[in-house]
């Protein structure tokens, strides 16, 4: 029996996805009779950018004993270079190429926690390998907290640094529209705009 600590949810298609009602932040869900999420599978955190998928990540995998990767970080690395300069030197298609590649290189990993980039579940092939080898989670944020998240932290995301307020506004809006419907195919969409550690509890209920 599915237990509700309160009553605002929103099923999505029918499935077992509970969406966690921004107007009740505190809300979380469990079910009592069997474990949700399957640690045999990666564990995918999806989400915009400044939803806290790296932070949110790094720490639940902690807690799990996983390994943890950010799939951006490990692009750069393996580039040398930031995301920034990859893209304009080579453009979003070969940038999505080597998150292809990283997929791949994850299949030969045991079952980790894996933060994946705002982008990443865009490209078929990706979404493909998520729905088939992940538990995904999608780190849902309203676009207020984004902003606000995103505004204090400009000097650090090459993509939105030189944004105005404003700009910030549009950019927010119309990469939402745009991916939001992909993310929310996501086995799980638990609500993340309170704090790393109210997210990660949500999280652990599913587990």
């Amino acid at each position: 029996m599915l237990v509700l600590e309160k009553r605002e949810v929103k099923v999505l298609k029918a499935t077992n996805r509970i969406y966690v009602n921004t107007l009740t932040p505190n809300f979380y869900f469990k079910n009592k009779n069997k474990k949700i999420v399957n640690l045999k599978k990666h564990l995918c955190l999806l989400g915009f950018m400044g939803s806290g998928k790296s932070t949110i990540g790094k720490a639940l995998a902690e807690r799990l004993g996983f390994s943890w990767v950010d799939s951006d970080s490990w692009i750069e690395e393996k580039q040398g270079r930031p995301i920034s300069k990859i893209v304009s030197e080579k453009g979003w298609p070969a940038f999505r190429a080597m998150e292809r590649e990283f997929a791949f290189e994850m299949n030969e990993r045991a079952p980790m926690v894996i933060s994946c980039g705002g982008g990443f579940p865009l490209d078929d092939e990706n979404w493909q390998w998520i729905s088939s080898n992940c538990t995904s989670i999608y780190l849902r944020v309203d676009k207020d907290v984004l902003l606000n998240r995103l505004f204090d932290e400009t000097a650090g995301r090459p993509l939105v640094k030189d944004m105005s307020r404003t700009e910030l506004i549009a950019f927010i809006d119309e990469k939402l529209t745009e991916r939001e419907p992909v993310y929310a195919k996501a086995d799980w969409v638990i609500d993340a705009n309170g704090t790393v550690q109210e997210t990660i509890q949500r999280i652990q209920e599913l587990i």
